[in-house]
């Protein structure tokens, strides 16, 4: 969906829920990204406290998309997400991005290395991505297309 949003190469120029309408009844909601962010702490703080409060109380939400890059994935705050993700039976697909970075192999290997990491929980899908590229654009579309239409 291209111009759907504006993208920064700075992490952290998301700092409010944005919502996406793509019909009447279905959204796409992006919420800030405080991992990477250069900010002062408190108000990473203060975006960990909002995405947990609507993570907690949004009734609707179908799955959560987690985005890390390929040559850093699994951080604490991804760790996490994903425990508070199986503790509330949330599905999680995880996009590792930026995968035209690495060789095919390397980025073959950290996949497998991540699937195996997150193999406890039963929710948890996986793929590698790279929106250069748009390598793993059709699997990431049928993933949101499968939570969204219920099938």
């Amino acid at each position: 969906i291209k111009g759907l949003a504006r993208t920064s190469k700075t992490p952290g120029r998301t700092q409010l829920i944005n919502f996406f309408a793509l019909d009447e009844h279905r959204r796409l909601v992006d919420l800030p990204g405080y991992g990477y962010a250069k900010v002062p702490l408190g108000i990473k703080e203060r975006w960990q406290n909002t995405v947990n409060k609507y993570l907690q109380e949004r009734e609707s939400l179908k799955g959560l998309v987690l985005i890390m890059d390929i040559r850093h994935p699994l951080k604490d705050l991804d760790q996490h997400l994903l425990k508070w993700a199986a503790t509330c039976e949330i599905p999680v697909h995880i996009l590792l991005t930026k995968m035209d970075k690495l060789k095919h192999s390397e980025a073959l290997g950290t996949l497998r290395h991540v699937e195996k990491e997150v193999s406890l929980y039963s929710k948890v899908t996986l793929q590698a991505f790279s929106s250069l590229t748009h390598d793993g654009l059709e699997e990431a579309l049928l993933q949101l297309d499968t939570w969204l239409t219920g099938d």
